[in-house]
């Protein structure tokens, strides 16, 4: 490996560090991800596809993109029917067997997981093409479940920097990866990382942040041997230009560019950020929504509730967030909450009640936003003929 290149390209990394950990880019998002699948995963649970989708709710835009959903995958044969998913189920079990740390059969269960699951696919649905399952997929639930002792992975960051260091570019043959040289090369990455001090206390800070914001410490703890940390290296050093220069490819002579092929080039390059942004979006989208669900919304049956118009009521029955309260001359009449309480239709004694309904509207604004944020990105990138 050229540490030399290595090195610049941690330096990159420390400089905009704060960038791509910005309100607006977020890419702690990957710890807080690991941490809520560590947190919900349960590989004997009676609903296999609900607790995965749960587990892996704070992921989908690490993983999936438009053309290609395998977490769907996964919930959609579990969906089949009850053998389908404990067929799916056992998948899941060989492919995290313990193996002793031995890599190389570690990479013969993640092939064979992969052949395994879209074979099951196949026998349901041979058309539904984008729930397969890659080499990149398997090693993700790999990482999530024991990110001590394995590697994110995404093809296109990874081969890249391959590229960068120096490392053989046969790592990555036919949508495969060559799992001991791989775990080999993030290691190197590991040992230098642990050398750079700045990163380590920049990282320390942010995740501590998080952790401050969703009230889990746990993500504070996910990354004690900085193995997410290598792999956020490789991911931002490709999506936030960290390359001050890339080596050209040996025996290649360099062609003069047309105009079509640079005007190309650049519509590519835009549509990729914009896919970029629209990740990101999908994953602020997502933590806003699993922080909203994770506020239990208040119990309120048998309180009583003030009503400019009718006067105080008691709350006879919650359905979620919906509401029913009996008033003396009114009769019974429907609420919604948090809308009924933080616009003001509602009061209660107990100001916990409101603090809850206006932190849950909150979420719900932010929810709002990023929706929208996100499909105006989605509606741009169609337009550019993506």
């Amino acid at each position: 490996m050229d540490n030399e290149h290595l090195q610049k390209l941690l330096d990159n990394y420390n400089d905009k560090f704060e960038l791509f950990n910005s309100a607006e880019n977020h890419e702690i998002y990957k710890w807080t991800a690991v941490s809520r699948f560590q947190k919900y995963w349960d590989l004997d649970a009676e609903d296999f596809g609900g607790m995965f989708k749960n587990a892996m709710g704070g992921d989908e835009s690490l993983i999936s993109e438009s053309s290609y959903q395998p977490i769907n995958g996964v919930v959609f044969l579990c969906r089949h029917s009850s053998d389908m998913q404990e067929a799916v189920r056992d998948e899941f079990r060989k492919l995290l067997n313990p193996d002793d740390s031995d890599y190389e059969v570690r990479q013969k269960k993640a092939e064979a997981f992969v052949m395994g699951m879209n074979s099951l696919l196949r026998m349901v649905d041979s058309e539904k093409w984008k729930y397969h399952q890659e080499m990149s997929s398997a090693l993700m639930y790999l990482s999530f479940a024991d990110p001590e002792d394995n590697f994110l992975y995404k093809e296109n960051e990874v081969k890249t920097f391959i590229q960068y260091v120096g490392e053989d570019e046969d790592m990555i043959t036919d949508d495969s990866v060559d799992l001991p040289r791989y775990y080999r090369m993030c290691g190197a990455v590991v040992e230098a990382l642990q050398q750079h001090s700045e990163i380590q206390e920049k990282l320390d800070d942010a995740l501590q942040e998080e952790a401050d914001q969703s009230d889990d410490s746990s993500v504070t703890e996910i990354d004690s041997d900085d193995h997410i940390l290598a792999f956020d290296v490789i991911y931002c050093a490709l999506n936030y230009e960290l390359y001050d220069e890339m080596p050209a490819a040996p025996k290649k002579k360099r062609r003069k560019k047309s105009a079509a092929t640079a005007e190309s080039e650049e519509k590519e390059k835009e549509q990729e950020k914009l896919r970029r942004d629209i990740r990101n979006g999908r994953a602020r989208l997502k933590t806003a929504q699993n922080r909203r669900d994770e506020m239990t919304a208040p119990s309120l049956v048998g309180s009583t509730a003030a009503h400019k118009k009718y006067g105080e009521g008691k709350v006879t029955a919650q359905e979620g967030s919906h509401l029913t309260v009996a008033f003396d001359q009114a009769g019974e009449k429907k609420f919604v909450l948090p809308d009924a309480v933080t616009r003001g239709f509602l009061k209660f004694d107990d100001e916990k009640i409101a603090d809850t309904c206006r932190k849950i509207q909150e979420f719900n604004e932010e929810i709002r936003k990023e929706e929208l944020e996100v499909r105006a990105l989605e509606v741009q990138l169609n337009g550019s003929g993506d």
